[in-house]
């Protein structure tokens, strides 16, 4: 039961109450005065959202921007996490941005070509945003809502109509993939080879674009975030099983907003493992419920890779690995990988899986230690844990519990 939390994580409520005690406790009201008393809205849209509540019968609608005339034409502002880490942005700063965010919602079947949908898949697609018109039925909720898969949502509020006011500007490539006969991993792979990021090819496979036409269909936000971590994963893994294993043992570092991240790389064929360790404090590990000992929760896949869902880790776990295969990619060498992440009790709202997507590309943008024999690398290892609030783990924790460190190999001695 130590782990319920972490593993859940407010999600699937495995604790078998109807709503997350925890999220509950974290859900912040946020007043927009100028909403109060209307029902209509003009204003740049930004991104769509598909919910997962009641599937395949689910609440979907464009993300629009509560800023008027403040709004920043930059689309990274309020929907690119890259921009977000890139300008060292901290959780208030996160929290209020997104606070200004307004998510719109209207009954739809996952599979519907009503114009509502088509507008929505049109939004998604575009490289800007777009400037929308809506008609509320009722006054919006104003609970910023929060999640460990998807980013802080603002107000939100159900929808009548909408009108899109503007022509989208979709590139002429990314039109060429949607429209043609693909199916939807296809489309996304191929929309990933034009320079897209995973966040904007989750956003374009959320809204329904892709797929066969006889099959097109939305996808709830939260499923095409880890959805499209895993398929672009999938692509780049079947090619750096083809390159050379890397020379040497590697060790690369990167911190955020009280994340730290050490991922070392070891001379072998692929294989992957993902270490979680939650201090007291931090947003899934109630010091009072849990004790005053950090809770290490691991997943792990072979070179042929993995059929389950990764249900300890979650979304986690996908994008932890998206990074790495990104970074091995480019160095076009394959490793063994274990990444250890500690999360610290400064981390108190979840605010989506970007969180570590980031913080492990960033640490391959920087230059990683290199050791001859694994003792040496993990001693390293052990010397940079760190301890948070009197505590401190040492690599012999992990170790117990690996997979892969346990293993010996001739590179060793």
């Amino acid at each position: 039961m130590q782990s319920l939390c972490i593993a859940c994580k407010g999600s699937r409520l495995l604790c078998g109450r109807k709503t997350c005690p925890l999220l509950a406790a974290l859900k912040k009201r946020t007043e927009f005065d100028k909403l109060t008393n209307t029902k209509e809205f003009f204003g740049p849209s930004t991104s769509v959202f598909v919910g997962r509540i009641g599937y395949p019968n689910v609440r979907v609608g464009p993300m629009a921007v509560l800023e008027g005339e403040e709004f920043d034409a930059e689309i990274g502002r309020f929907e690119e996490p890259n921009e977000w880490f890139a300008h060292g942005l901290g959780m208030d700063e996160i929290v209020e941005l997104r606070s200004s965010t307004l998510r719109t919602k209207r009954g739809e079947k996952v599979t519907s070509r009503s114009n509502f949908v088509s507008d929505m898949a049109e939004i998604a697609l575009a490289k800007q945003p777009v400037d929308v018109e809506l008609i509320f039925k009722s006054k919006p909720s104003f609970n910023l809502s929060f999640s460990d898969i998807t980013r802080p949502t603002g107000a939100s509020v159900n929808v009548e109509k909408m009108h899109v006011t503007e022509n989208p500007k979709i590139p002429k490539q990314v039109e060429r993939i949607v429209s043609d006969e693909l199916k939807a991993v296809e489309a996304a792979k191929g929309l990933y080879d034009l320079g897209l990021d995973v966040y904007k090819v989750a956003v374009i496979l959320s809204s329904g674009a892709l797929g066969l036409r006889s099959a097109k269909k939305m996808v709830p936000t939260r499923w095409s975030i880890t959805a499209t971590d895993d398929v672009i994963f999938k692509k780049l893994a079947a090619q750096l099983r083809e390159y050379p294993p890397v020379d040497s043992y590697y060790v690369y570092e990167s911190s955020y907003m009280d994340n730290h991240f050490l991922i070392l790389l070891m001379p072998s064929l692929f294989e992957y493992e993902n270490f979680e360790a939650w201090f007291p404090g931090s947003v899934w590990n109630d010091a009072l419920a849990f004790g005053q000992r950090p809770v290490i929760v691991e997943e792990y896949e072979g070179f042929k890779g993995r059929k389950q869902y990764a249900v300890e880790e979650g979304g986690g776990y996908y994008a932890a690995r998206l990074a790495v295969a990104e970074a091995l990619h480019t160095m076009r060498w394959q490793a063994g990988v274990v990444v250890f992440r500690e999360i610290h009790p400064r981390y108190i709202l979840p605010l989506g899986v970007w969180v570590v997507r980031e913080t492990v590309r960033a640490a391959f943008r920087k230059r990683g230690e290199k050791f001859n024999t694994k003792k040496e690398a993990l001693d390293f290892i052990d010397s940079r844990l760190q301890a948070k609030e009197g505590m401190r783990l040492g690599i012999h924790d992990f170790e117990v519990l690996s997979k892969i460190l346990k293993q010996k190999r001739l590179t060793d001695f």
